[in-house]
């Protein structure tokens, strides 16, 4: 595409600053979405072009992202840990990173109240897609783990998986109070063992895993592959699978999971995954898949 090949280009980048090239490619994507969906009669996509018509470019084109404001969000700091936190619920401290402002904290939370939102596309859990006191899960991808904290009083127990470090000591204090039921995996999720990474399917064959959720931000390939055995010999199963990552996701996994007996739904609308720079037609992208067996 035309604006991904100027960013190809080393004098493009050097002249033009990100802030902007990032703004250039919102309005380009904006202006091709409008054009290529202008005759479609799918009451889905007529609603993310109504939005796109009176708003700019957002990941979630939808009308209910306008609830949620930065400025609402309170961060804090726990002195005793030298840590930044905002309150989950009102009585749950979700720890972030510690080289983190306060500005950066408030948008990330901010973006994670709009990702579980009931309407959003990126909601992992429904009414009829739920955790119970028998639930089992693997937050694949947890990173700051706001799902797994909003639902740890919920669930029999909570297998973190993170592979960057950095959110060691966040997840810790998040966790303290829950020791007994949440287990932290510094490591990679794959289908190897290494220095960095865990091997899926020797994890998994002993702890009776119900519920996957997986966010993984592109590697999602990868962390399947790792998870094939498990997924595909269990009996009950629960997984959201997040899909917005790559042009053919949602078809290539809806397809394995109904070949493995699964039956599968759709999160509500469609994502514009803008950070992608291999985004092309069709542009809009399901937000994630619910597999149950």
């Amino acid at each position: 595409m035309f604006v991904n090949q100027l960013n190809n280009f080393i004098v493009w980048k050097a002249l033009v600053p990100k802030f902007l090239r990032t703004k250039i490619w919102k309005l380009f994507l904006r202006k091709e979405i409008i054009k290529s969906f202008r005759k479609s009669e799918d009451k889905e996509i007529i609603e993310v072009l109504n939005f796109l018509k009176k708003n700019e470019l957002r990941i979630f084109p939808y009308n209910f992202i306008f609830k949620y404001k930065e400025q609402d969000v309170e961060v804090h700091f726990d002195k005793e840990i030298n840590l930044k936190f905002v309150y989950l619920d009102k009585t749950k401290k979700l720890f972030f990173k510690k080289r983190w402002s306060k500005s950066r904290i408030r948008k990330a939370f901010n973006q994670l109240l709009i990702e579980q939102d009931p309407l959003s596309p990126h909601r992992y859990l429904t009414k009829n897609f739920n955790i119970n006191e028998n639930s089992i899960v693997a937050d694949i991808g947890c990173a700051e783990a706001n799902f797994s904290l909003d639902i740890i009083d919920k669930v029999k127990h909570i297998y973190l998986f993170e592979a960057n470090n950095i959110w060691d000591k966040p997840l810790k204090s998040t966790f303290k109070k829950y020791n007994d039921k949440v287990t932290i995996v510094n490591k990679k999720l794959s289908n190897y063992d290494s220095d960095y990474t865990i091997d899926a399917g020797k994890f998994f064959k002993e702890k009776e895993i119900n519920f996957l959720k997986i966010d993984v931000d592109g590697n999602e390939e990868e962390v399947m592959t790792g998870l094939a055995n498990t997924i595909e010999k269990s009996t009950k199963m629960q997984i959201a699978l997040c899909t917005y990552h790559a042009q053919n996701d949602y078809i290539k996994y809806s397809e394995y999971f109904k070949k493995h007996n699964y039956k599968v739904e759709a999160s509500n609308g469609y994502t514009v995954f803008l950070w992608d720079k291999n985004l092309t037609f069709p542009y809009l992208r399901r937000g994630l898949i619910r597999a149950v067996k």
